[in-house]
């Protein structure tokens, strides 16, 4: 009887143990599920802010860029105007004023100049006027003859001159930012861009063929240029697409993708 009594004891003792082990292991998977939710509900938070911050910053850009372009430019283009009319009424024989004249000009000029391309670089206005493409074709060009770099341009021509503005900002970005790496941070002479539409996805890819830095997102450059990307990223993630990063021993291949969804096609045309 006493065996008996003692395997019951043991088995409630058993049984107690198992029970609060239960209760414990419990316990402790609601507060696990707590700080999951917590962090999803923060990394939300934090998504959210960061889109906001980039559309802020964005927005700042265009302002800027208009500001340069409708007011500044604007201004010192009449400054040139004046200049010319005020050397009009000086004797060409008087060598040192128009030798002043003509150097104030040149650096009127000169200003002009770099005003026009300091708006274009942070917003162009063509992207709002005439879309991606035309801006891509207008900005390669551009770059082009100011590096030597030879670029190629393709546009595979499937409807992709009528993309969301947003994802016409964010593929510009990225073409932008990766030939200044181009430029900068390779021994590349030569660049292909390629803008194309599958069944269900816009594609941008940006290739060089060069060696350079590993850009990804634990690289040395990317310490430097890792907010550029990290933004690139968030905008491109914000619109529902990635940016990919495939470094080979004939250069890197930059990929940005966006789904084709209502988001992605059709706002232009319907605005």
């Amino acid at each position: 009887m006493n065996h008996e009594m003692k395997i019951k004891t043991e088995e409630q003792e058993l049984e107690a143990r198992v029970t609060e082990r239960t209760a414990q292991l419990s316990r402790t998977n609601e507060i696990l599920l707590r700080e999951i939710a917590e962090r999803q509900r923060s990394e939300q938070q934090l998504a959210e802010l960061t889109g906001r911050l980039l559309r802020m910053q964005d927005e700042e850009r265009r302002r800027i860029a208009r500001e340069l372009h409708d007011v500044t430019a604007q201004n010192v283009g009449v400054i040139l105007l004046e200049l010319a009319q005020v050397q009009r009424t000086i004797e060409p024989a008087d060598s040192a004023m128009n030798n002043k004249l003509d150097q104030c000009m040149s650096l009127a000029e000169q200003a002009l100049k770099e005003i026009r391309t300091l708006s274009y670089v942070l917003h162009p206005p063509l992207l709002d006027q005439a879309g991606l493409v035309t801006t891509l074709q207008w900005y390669v060009k551009g770059f082009s003859e100011q590096t030597g770099l030879s670029i190629g341009f393709v546009d595979d021509g499937n409807d992709n001159h009528d993309i969301d503005p947003e994802v016409e900002y964010a593929f510009f970005r990225v073409v932008q930012e990766c030939l200044t790496n181009i430029r900068s941070h390779t021994s590349s002479e030569t660049a292909d861009i390629c803008l194309m539409r599958n069944s269900n996805e816009l594609v941008l890819q940006v290739e060089d063929h060069g060696v350079s830095h590993n850009i990804d997102a634990d690289s040395e450059h990317s310490q430097t240029n890792g907010e550029v990307i990290k933004g690139m990223e968030h905008r491109l993630k914000q619109l529902g697409g990635t940016l990919a990063f495939e470094s080979t021993s004939e250069g890197t291949i930059v990929t940005a993708r966006v789904p084709l969804n209502e988001r992605a096609y059709g706002s232009r045309s319907a605005g």
